[in-house]
């Protein structure tokens, strides 16, 4: 029998680039291989994102059908536009102290653009985002199959996007409804899982897939029979010395703790992982893709023309070093279709 395929994507502003470079490289490969043009939503069964990266699950799943080279050139074009630093803000937030240091607005407007009316429940595979409900003080995991069976679990796609990426400090929290009026006020999922791939394993292992696809799949898989692909939003190794924040308070200490808590978190799951399915028949079901970023920024909202530039550099380098990987795994993605 064949192999369930998930996709997990981190969270990261900007950083999605990572990923999406990466998802344009498996989308572009398969297509020569089976001289055919695909989209990456067939080749996997289950796709799951936090924050940015949800945002580029929701992307590869929605019924538009959107390419991996367009998902790409979106996130090149539309990065300027939603962590737009306009002078008042910049005054009035005082680097995001006071104040959230952007508006949603333009992220309303893209997501409108992208999503329109489409429900969580039209994504063409099932596909999971994460946000946390300042209301319940609960987290929140937005599952479109779960929303296929539920009213109270169904909301437009264009607010779950937006849900998972309001990350605290950059953006104010969305309110969302869903369709039998159920009200959530809403943060970035990447609070508690910024690296999703522990909880994107735990939900495959519950999901029905022989009910929802028409592959001959497991139901309620286990780490043999299933295949794990993690993507990262880069790391820098050694980068940040925070001995100088040691004697300073909570203002200093603001933006460098979020760094630290979204990098922990992710590692520490990627170390649970490993040792799940070094524990399996087959150990090679799980690969974990984060590049290192030697020339790129790793703020969530640094635009800049170099830093984008950067980003795709240290990406493609890391590509290039590791194409044995990407081999195995674009083998995998064909023979368990």
């Amino acid at each position: 029998m064949k192999k369930i395929r998930v996709l997990s994507i981190d969270g990261g502003g900007v950083k999605g680039l990572v990923p999406a470079i990466i998802c344009k490289y498996l989308e572009d490969e398969i297509s020569k291989r089976i001289n055919k043009k695909i989209f990456l939503h067939e080749y996997f069964d289950f796709i799951v994102g936090t924050s940015t990266g949800g945002i580029l699950g929701a992307l590869y799943t929605s019924p538009k059908l959107y390419s991996s080279d367009e998902i790409l050139t979106l996130y090149k074009e539309l990065g300027k536009k939603i962590f737009k630093k306009t002078l008042v803000r910049k005054i009035t937030s005082f680097g995001g102290l006071f104040r959230p240091k952007y508006s949603t607005e333009p992220l309303e407007k893209i997501s409108e653009t992208l999503f329109g009316d489409t429900n969580l429940s039209d994504t063409l595979k099932p596909f999971m985002a994460m946000s946390y409900d300042l209301i319940k003080s609960k987290e929140i995991f937005f599952d479109s199959l779960n929303a296929k069976r539920k009213s109270f679990k169904n909301f437009k796609l264009k607010d779950v996007v937006i849900a998972t990426s309001s990350a605290p400090v950059y953006f104010n929290a969305k309110k969302i409804i869903s369709d039998n009026n159920n009200v959530y006020n809403c943060i970035d999922g990447g609070l508690f899982a910024n690296n999703p791939g522990l909880l994107a394993y735990v939900e495959a292992r519950n999901i029905n897939f022989k009910k929802y696809l028409s592959e001959d799949k497991p139901s309620y898989p286990n780490a043999e029979n299933i295949l794990l692909i993690s993507l990262g939003t880069g790391k820098k190794i050694g980068e940040r010395n925070y001995a100088h924040l040691k004697a300073k308070g909570g203002a200093k200490w603001l933006l460098p703790i979020i760094n630290i808590l979204f990098s922990s978190q992710s590692n520490v799951n990627d170390f649970i992982l490993k040792k799940i399915f070094d524990s399996s028949e087959n150990k090679w079901n799980y690969f974990r893709l984060n590049p290192c970023l030697y020339k790129s920024s790793l703020e969530l909202d640094d635009v800049t023309d170099s830093n984008i530039k950067n980003l795709s550099t240290d990406t493609e380098e890391f590509i290039s070093k590791n194409l044995d990987k990407l081999d195995d795994i674009i083998y995998q993605l064909i023979s368990n279709h």
